[in-house]
């Protein structure tokens, strides 16, 4: 005969909401069952670790710390995973492990705990309240149809002058691009990398210096070099 005996909870939290369930140990109801599987729990077991420390707690065993950094009460003391979140995901472990590291480093070295660093605040978009000034919300031309359609022939009609005119009016120039001249040098690896061969660059003033591909960049780097070697080589005989 095989069973499990379920006893009737009273409550799971004490004053201090810490976990400490309690129970009704008359009030219980037994289940009939073939096989009976044990499983336990995980919960964290610091004994003396941070004995005289500033650490606080929340929930009986759950250290306290800063949510960006992970610095607890006592300065040099960071915590992350399981035994500051309680049970997560083992990615939510390393991304805590990864961000105290950083902490650690910043903390050591003498730099500031949150300047730069990700705050990952994401704000949802407000669907319903969508506005763009500069993007034209006009809808999609459709082509009229035949009104007794043939099946044996084309029943879908072409745009009419008018619909092109509309159509054509919601292009967005989306191939055209504007060069932050502070972040580009100008090295053409965009234009070669592009599969689609929608880059370009032309240059303002093309008498100023030669333009030259990426493919073919040796070809002028090659004459310089050999020209500043040499002149490296001499200098130093001299």
């Amino acid at each position: 005969m095989r069973g499990i005996v379920f006893k009737h909870c009273t409550s799971v939290f004490d004053e201090q909401h810490r976990f400490v369930p309690k129970y009704d140990e008359n009030d219980t109801i037994t289940l009939d069952a073939d096989l009976v599987i044990f499983a336990i729990g995980q919960t964290v077991v610091l004994n003396d670790l941070l004995k005289d420390t500033k650490v606080e707690f929340t929930r009986g065993v759950y250290p306290v710390a800063d949510k960006l950094t992970y610095q607890t009460a006592e300065p040099d003391i960071f915590v992350g995973g399981d035994c500051y979140s309680g049970p997560k995901f083992a990615i939510d472990a390393i991304a805590a492990g990864h961000e105290a590291a950083e902490s650690l480093h910043r903390y050591v070295q003498g730099g500031h705990m949150t300047i730069g660093r990700n705050r990952r605040d994401f704000i949802e978009l407000n669907k319903d309240d969508i506005v763009v000034d500069s993007y034209d919300n006009g809808s999609r031309q459709i082509e009229g149809v035949t009104e007794q359609p043939d099946k044996f022939r084309e029943y879908m009609q072409t745009l009419s002058e008018e619909q092109v005119k509309k159509e054509t009016a919601r292009c967005l120039s989306c191939g055209a691009s504007v060069v932050d001249e502070n972040r580009c040098i100008g090295c053409g690896i965009c234009t070669t990398k592009c599969a689609f061969d929608a880059i370009h660059l032309f240059r303002d003033h093309p008498e100023a210096s030669i333009m030259r591909t990426s493919e073919d960049k040796f070809s002028g780097i090659l004459p310089y070099m050999l020209k500043r070697t040499g002149k490296i080589i001499f200098s130093k005989k001299d």
